[in-house]
């Protein structure tokens, strides 16, 4: 009865714990998401490629957001969608988001350019993040 008991308390502990830290890995992506689309360097990355003043970028695999978002940045339209569509300019082929530095990269519609996103967290403003470097890639 009391290995039951225990192992019983271990089990609702490690739930609690893991549910917990699934809430704050959740705030921690949408606050990311949001940050890296607002930054200046990304805006003016991305501004290059606009249309109408918007840019619509893809998202099916849930790499960087799990539902419709729209940020507007100095007049920049943002939607990503996480709904495969014909009418793209941007895929997100990969992110990855860790607690102090993320990888983004970002599809080009044409298939031949890939824009690489660096964004760390800075030293001198916790819990901020900013983008030390981007690149451009020639994916052929």
């Amino acid at each position: 009865m009391k290995k039951i008991l225990c192992y019983l308390l271990i089990s609702i502990n490690l739930m609690m714990s893991c549910s917990s830290q699934n809430t704050s890995t959740s705030d921690t992506f949408k606050n990311f998401t949001k940050e890296f689309f607002m930054n200046q360097n990304v805006y003016r990355a991305l501004k290059k490629y606009a249309r109408n003043n918007t840019i619509q970028i893809i998202d099916p695999d849930h790499n960087i957001i799990n539902e419709f978002t729209t940020f507007n940045n100095n007049n920049l339209n943002i939607n990503i969608n996480i709904e495969k569509q014909d009418d793209y300019d941007f895929y997100v082929k990969k992110a990855i988001i860790n607690k102090h530095l993320a990888f983004v990269v970002l599809w080009y519609k044409d298939s031949t350019t890939a824009l690489c996103f660096y964004p760390i967290k800075s030293e001198y403003t916790p819990n901020k993040w900013i983008v030390e470097e981007i690149t451009t890639k020639s994916i052929k």
